[in-house]
């Protein structure tokens, strides 16, 4: 069983809390056999896809898994650049990707994926009508964060990320990147320690931050200073 009983209600107290309809795309490498299952050879998608179900069911429909192959689904993998597995995309209704998780969301990383989740559906923490007002001050954006499961740091960083990708409706997008998954991407960024997030390829945050600081990144210092900003 992937969580205990204890576990599984809490995921469902907070599956509950989705507002609209959503759907993520998990691209693995599945080939569909004979009798109609699908054969995964991808450990780490094994279990994406196992924990991506359980949410599914815990949803009350509001969440919608569409797996795909990279393997039969040539066309969409080759649509989203999707070379790595497992690979999670937040795609809007246009079809425009937000998010991408290429990572195994377990350990401490499940929680901000629960976060990005309900932000995706709607829900909108205090500080995100303050993003809205400074979109027009930001260029369009891409973020990485590199995270590990038992980066301690991790879980109050990555929705702050996120939710600036979802608010932003794609001006900003958003990659979650295990290192552990991908060792080759961190040695190519110089990955010493996460969090580690890289804006646009070119500034590097170490370390936690605050939404606050990461609008001072995005609007180069010229965020209105009001509200909860004073």
């Amino acid at each position: 069983m992937l969580f205990s009983q204890n576990e599984m209600d809490n995921i469902k107290r907070e599956m509950s809390k989705l507002k609209e309809k959503i759907v993520l795309k998990l691209f693995t490498d599945f080939k569909t056999q004979e009798d109609g299952t699908k054969l995964r050879k991808c450990m780490a998608c094994e279990g994406t896809h196992e924990l991506l179900k359980t949410l599914e069911k815990l949803s009350n429909g509001k969440l919608t898994i569409e797996e795909l192959s990279t393997e039969e689904n040539e066309e969409e993998a080759e649509k989203y650049n999707v070379t790595r597995i497992p690979a999670i995309l937040f795609v809007d209704e246009n079809g425009r990707e937000i998010i991408r998780y290429s990572a195994h969301p377990t350990g401490a990383e499940f929680v901000p994926f629960l976060n990005s989740i309900q932000y995706f559906s709607g829900v909108r923490p205090y500080y995100a009508d303050q993003i809205l007002t400074h979109l027009k001050k930001i260029s369009k954006s891409n973020m990485k964060i590199f995270i590990t499961p038992t980066c301690p740091y991790c879980p109050v960083t990555v929705p702050v990320l996120t939710l600036f990708a979802i608010v932003s409706k794609g001006k900003i997008s958003a990659e979650v990147i295990d290192v552990n998954l991908n060792p080759d991407i961190a040695m190519r960024y110089q990955v010493q320690g996460v969090p580690m997030t890289v804006i646009n390829e070119t500034e590097v945050i170490n370390g936690m931050f605050s939404p606050q600081d990461l609008l001072d990144k995005l609007t180069k210092g010229e965020r209105d200073f009001g509200g909860m900003y004073a």
